[in-house]
């Protein structure tokens, strides 16, 4: 409680305007916030932030104003959060537990309500018809039945893998640390994994160096090369390669936004969209430097920025009309109705190693 008293004593507050977008009120939040999960329950909408470095979770309202911190998993590490069901599901990196927490109510009755040991250090997780699939830093592929609170299945790796997704039938699992020390190559035989509900390994594909973020699209798979700079159009049915089409250097997380898949290409400080349809590409340069993340709301089109600490707001045909200085590292955006929130990895304003939410509004 003198945690969160402390975030509200603690606000900043600028009454600069940038454009259409006004700077609002700044709160301190610890060490390495990381992103932004959207609970909605009988009680309203919430944003949930996970403090990684101090294994907290903090509460905001659905204008960004900080409710409650949960300090229920303040001793298992937790390195990601999902939330599925009313239920909030934490990955403990020290602990190797599965924390679950009722979220079904109002923030301040959220409880821990489940502990389940896995004798890994969990990094993240997807759920497919009913069962968890998780991975973990000892190169694990680790399939959790929550219900029955029993693993189905473990399977070893290769490497550690970076991320994984999943559709209506199967697992995807990427493994981007594919690095050979003995002959200096960034390909893994089998690069791409898939598997079913169980863990079953049904699939397995060579895709190339460093296959990392991926994206389901229907009946294809869109998954980022990192080192070949491009992006893979692969068939499910049958696993193959489609297509690939060149991004540039450093290219980022992917995302689908109004019927564009979205990606930062961060070593050329630009973005590009690609039509998942037609695979028509647009690219559109950016005045700031380091896009991270894009985010599209309405008309506008939003670029966070690591090397400028900027958030850069492009029209729908992708010029820039308006630069708002972040002062930080900004790591990830949410919107709510007029109300948006900047999360920040890295606050510059205090020098310290510790992070920040900052607000915005849009006039």
């Amino acid at each position: 409680m003198r945690r969160l008293i402390s975030i509200l004593l603690c606000l900043l507050f600028a009454a600069l305007v940038f454009g259409a977008t006004t700077l609002g009120q700044r709160y301190p939040l610890g060490i390495m916030p990381t992103s932004f999960i959207k609970v909605e329950n009988s009680s309203g909408t919430f944003y949930v932030v996970l403090v990684k470095g101090d294994s907290e979770l903090i509460v905001f309202d659905s204008t960004f104003k900080p409710l409650t911190i949960l300090d229920a998993v303040k001793n298992d590490g937790v390195n990601d959060i999902l939330y599925k069901d009313g239920k909030l599901y934490c990955f403990g990196f020290f602990s190797g537990r599965l924390i679950v927490i009722d979220a079904s109510g109002y923030p301040g009755r959220w409880k821990k309500i489940d502990e389940i040991p896995t004798s890994s250090r969990l990094i993240t997780g997807v759920f497919l018809d009913g069962k968890l699939g998780m991975l973990s830093s000892e190169s694990e592929f680790i399939v959790l039945d929550t219900s029955k609170r029993e693993i189905v299945q473990r399977y070893k790796l290769p490497v550690m893998a970076l991320s994984i997704i999943e559709d209506s039938k199967y697992f995807y699992v990427s493994l981007f640390y594919n690095y050979s020390v003995l002959n200096r190559s960034h390909e893994t035989e089998k690069g791409l994994l898939v598997f079913d509900a169980n863990g079953k390994l049904v699939n397995s594909m060579n895709i190339g160096k460093r296959p990392s973020y991926m994206l389901s699209y229907g009946s294809r798979l869109f998954l980022v090369s990192y080192v070949e700079e491009a992006i893979k159009v692969l068939s499910k049915e049958p696993l193959s390669e489609m297509k690939s089409i060149d991004l540039g250097r450093y290219p980022n997380h992917p995302t689908l936004q109004n019927g564009k898949i979205w990606i930062p290409i961060t070593g050329e400080d630009r973005i590009v969209s690609i039509d998942p349809d037609t695979y028509l590409v647009n690219s559109y340069s950016l005045i700031g430097k380091g896009p991270i993340k894009v985010a599209v709301n309405g008309n506008r089109i939003y670029v966070l920025e690591t090397i400028t600490g900027t958030l850069e707001i492009l029209d729908e045909k992708g010029n820039s009309v308006e630069i708002v200085k972040l002062d930080g590292y900004p790591v990830d955006i949410a919107f709510s109705g007029r109300d948006i929130a900047v999360l920040l990895q890295e606050d510059w304003k205090t020098g310290k190693n510790t992070g920040a939410l900052m607000t915005l509004k849009t006039n």
